[in-house]
């Protein structure tokens, strides 16, 4: 069975108005017509990640989301296994705890990341510096500040990046920028 993407949707954020650092961008794939273990399909969400990682280093993450399980799942940009799972504790809204086994990758996992890869050039490219950046036209074309680009509205009303998929990764990543969702900060 061949995947089938529904929607591809983009956010990034730079340190500056300059764009000298990319703090976090992040493009996701929706795909339909994934087979969970029971053979049913479902819609899941595959993530590949960059940003600033502290003292001059990048991290790279690739994730996806296992409605299975109820869990992300997650390892670096190879894309040959996944490293760990989290799901949420009881009465967290976080992703917070790791799950006891790991899901084994999969040929779909494989096709899916094949996916992202070669979207991967549409959106990221590398900087001066060396280190993963940003398109710049594709910046301009989804600007929403000088810092902040995203697909669609940040609204939540008009079609666009889901903030939830930011708002459930941002935990697991070594990132030095970390989102949380506005309804659950105190």
């Amino acid at each position: 069975m061949s995947i089938q993407v529904s929607e591809t949707q983009f956010f990034c954020e730079f340190s500056s108005p300059q764009r000298s650092r990319l703090q976090a961008g992040i493009l996701y794939l929706v795909v339909d017509n994934i087979l969970d273990p029971e053979g049913e399909e479902t819609q899941e969400f595959y993530v590949l990640a960059y940003g600033y990682a502290g003292g001059g280093a990048e991290g790279d993450w690739l994730f996806k989301r296992d409605s299975y399980n109820s869990c992300w799942v997650y390892g670096d940009t190879s894309g040959d296994e996944w490293r760990g799972a989290r799901e949420m504790s009881s009465g967290s809204h976080l992703y917070d705890q790791e799950v006891d086994e790991v899901p084994e990758w999969t040929d779909q996992d494989t096709e899916c990341y094949a996916k992202l890869m070669e979207m991967r050039d549409q959106y990221f490219c590398e900087g001066d510096d060396e280190l993963t950046t940003v398109v710049p036209s594709v910046f301009d074309q989804h600007k929403q500040s000088d810092m902040v680009a995203m697909t669609g509205s940040p609204d939540g009303v008009s079609l666009g990046f889901d903030m939830d998929v930011l708002y459930d990764i941002s935990p697991i990543w070594n990132l030095t920028t970390q989102y949380q969702d506005p309804y659950y900060e105190s």
